[in-house]
């Protein structure tokens, strides 16, 4: 039980520890680019994960991440089917926080969308000519 606890503790440090260099790189070139035209978008895939999903999940709000990360501040949670309760404990944890949301393994590619439709270059027609 100790071992398992302590394996959760590790884990825990190691996401926040990735969520912090990841914010720390990103920080400067938001900044510089303007937060309105930022494309960040933080998701979090998960599987069975009942025990560590309710501390992940609230350490990212506590330490507001989402604000030094991203212009939208919306944290994106995708269940991969699991089978134990960490879907119920992601509905719960939705109810407390506003800019979460919470996806099924068959709604991932959702998160995708709005950014094809905004990278997509406009072309030019073939064969235009810009004229003399």
């Amino acid at each position: 039980m100790l071992r398992i606890a302590f394996e959760v503790f590790v884990g825990l440090l190691a996401i926040y520890g990735i969520i912090s260099l990841v914010s720390g790189l990103i920080s400067p070139i938001r900044q510089r680019l303007g937060s309105e035209s930022s494309r960040v978008k933080m998701v979090i895939i998960m599987k069975n994960q009942e025990q560590t999903a309710e501390g992940i999940i609230r350490n990212i709000f506590t330490a507001d991440i989402l604000r030094r990360v991203m212009s939208n501040e919306k944290l994106t949670v995708i269940d991969m089917g699991s089978s134990d309760n960490t879907r119920r404990i992601l509905d719960t944890l939705k109810n407390d926080y506003d800019f979460f949301d919470v996806l099924s393994e068959n709604e991932k590619e959702d998160i995708f969308k709005k950014f094809d439709a905004d990278a997509s270059p406009k072309k030019e027609p073939i064969g235009k000519t810009t004229g003399i």
